[in-house]
């Protein structure tokens, strides 16, 4: 008997790695799938909670999903009028800034011959003919994008009319395999909802401010690059300089290497807001997520999930740490997955005063 408690204790440890692995292997095998389905949940939990937002304020079911509805399509309408102009009218513009490019190169050439560099040996004209097919093939996927924000906008739209009856299923659920539990889940779901909300809340903000500092400068399609830094906001630590890198290249080509600086420092300035001030003072308290988990699950949901996962690491990650926390057998990766006890009674996490 003694014998076996010790195996005991190794299978409540092995059983869910092992059950978790086959999960993660599925997802990957049908990333093209899963991720736009997770995209589109991701998407109904921010406007499912505007729903329940204003049934809280005294309007009925109806209105409020109509209005709710009528929020999601303006800016569906926005991204596509705007957003989707812009990105086309900058890559129609890139033959443009690829013969700026090869000036910039030529102009200096003289430096780079000085520390031993052979601007013959710079293949030019190749590189441009390559980013011309590379155009040409990105345009005519664009067909296959529309499809894809198609099936994202329809899900949302299915999801969000069956948000009410689909919260009442999982009370069901919940209730039936885990009596008890169901406060705790509440509170888990609220906590992790409760930073999906604050953390769009401080992207659109930093979206807004960089577009009107990069309309301030003069740079070209300030909107869209608004927009890039509003979504790669999702994305920690990376997602700024993935968003301010490409306007600064635009700036240096069009307005020359001032502008270009001016853009990075305007772009830190409400990063720094945004990021150290804003969300802060909104969630009152840090994230539920060690520093090295948050910055290891960027890289583990793109491998699952592609571009996708990378977007919505955060949120998978508070995912699993939520489930894994309803469990005994399970509670352990939570707790491995959470900050360190002495980060935790210093900041707090949220949802947890």
């Amino acid at each position: 008997m003694n014998s076996s408690t010790p195996t005991s204790e190794v299978s409540r440890i092995l059983i869910p790695l092992a059950a978790a692995v086959i999960v993660l292997a599925g997802m990957k095998a049908a990333s093209s799938i899963v991720g736009p389905i997770a995209f589109a949940i991701f998407l109904s939990v921010i406007f499912g909670s505007l729903l329940h937002w204003l049934e809280r304020k005294g309007l009925t079911s109806g209105r409020a999903l109509l209005l709710t509805l009528v929020v999601f399509f303006a800016i569906v309408a926005v991204f596509i009028v705007v957003i989707a102009g812009s990105f086309l009218q900058l890559l129609s513009d890139l033959p443009l800034y690829q013969q700026e490019l090869v000036a910039s190169l030529d102009l200096v050439s003289p430096y780079l011959l000085s520390v031993g560099i052979d601007t013959s040996s710079l293949t030019i004209q190749d590189l441009v003919n390559s980013l011309s097919i590379g155009i040409g093939s990105l345009v005519r996927q664009l067909w296959n994008l529309a499809i894809l924000m198609a099936m994202i906008i329809l899900t949302t739209l299915f999801l969000l009319f069956e948000a009410k009856g689909f919260s009442q299923k999982l009370r069901v659920i919940i209730e039936d395999l885990r009596p008890g539990d169901l406060p705790r889940f509440i509170t888990l779901a609220e906590k992790n909802i409760g930073y999906l909300i604050i953390r769009t809340e401080v992207n659109l903000a930093m979206g807004i401010g960089t577009a009107v500092i990069l309309a301030l400068i003069g740079v070209k399609y300030a909107i869209f690059w608004g927009f890039l830094a509003f979504l790669l906001g999702f994305i920690p630590y990376v997602g700024f300089w993935l968003a301010v890198i490409p306007p600064m290249v635009l700036a240096w080509f069009e307005l020359g290497p001032l502008s270009a600086i001016l853009v990075l420092v305007g772009s830190a300035i409400v990063n720094l807001f945004a990021e150290y001030l804003m969300f802060p003072h909104l969630a009152a308290r840090g994230l539920a997520l060690s520093t090295a988990v948050v910055f290891i699950s960027l890289l583990f949901w793109g491998w699952i999930l592609g571009g996708f996962g990378v977007l919505l690491a955060v949120p998978l990650t508070l995912l699993v740490q939520m489930i894994c926390e309803l469990f005994d057998e399970t509670r352990w990766i939570s707790v491995l997955l959470g900050p360190s006890p002495g980060k935790e009674k210093g900041k707090g996490v949220i949802g947890r005063r």
